[in-house]
């Protein structure tokens, strides 16, 4: 094979590569979703139920619509990273803790960008259960 023809596949395989990895990703930024959360830990000890929830579809949600099927008894918190701060932004359950938390000023998530990695932290000891997640303001548990 000469060189030319060497670059042209390298190019054309990279490119293959780099569309599939795109495409995997972006086929996982769906509607809203069901996910699996269960306790990881023995007897319910701290740091247990913490779940990467995945990516939301473009256009963001906000974080009373995205946690609005959950019980409200079973789920703490969720995170986000933004990267344009390097830290982690919150919003922790209003009906568990005081809602000045969530003030944007102190690190809260006025909204989930979309595409958003998302980490959703169950009360520790929660039962497996399936949980449904809202990816849009329009959707409905």
């Amino acid at each position: 094979m000469s060189w030319i023809h060497r670059k042209v596949f390298a190019v054309a395989l990279s490119s293959l590569v780099v569309a599939g990895i795109f495409g995997a990703t972006l086929g996982l930024a769906v509607a809203k979703h069901t996910s699996q959360v269960g306790g990881v830990c023995s007897n319910g000890q701290p740091g247990c139920n913490i779940h990467y929830v995945g990516a939301i579809r473009a256009g963001g949600v906000g974080p009373n619509k995205f946690t609005e099927c959950l019980p409200d008894n079973d789920w703490e918190s969720i995170y986000i990273w933004d990267g344009a701060t390097q830290s982690w932004l919150h919003f922790f359950n209003t009906t568990k803790y005081p809602s000045f938390l969530n003030n944007v000023n102190a690190g809260g998530i006025s909204t989930i960008p979309g595409f958003s990695g998302v980490v959703l932290i169950m009360r520790s000891g929660a039962p497996l259960q399936t949980v449904t997640l809202l990816d849009q303001n329009s959707e409905a548990c």
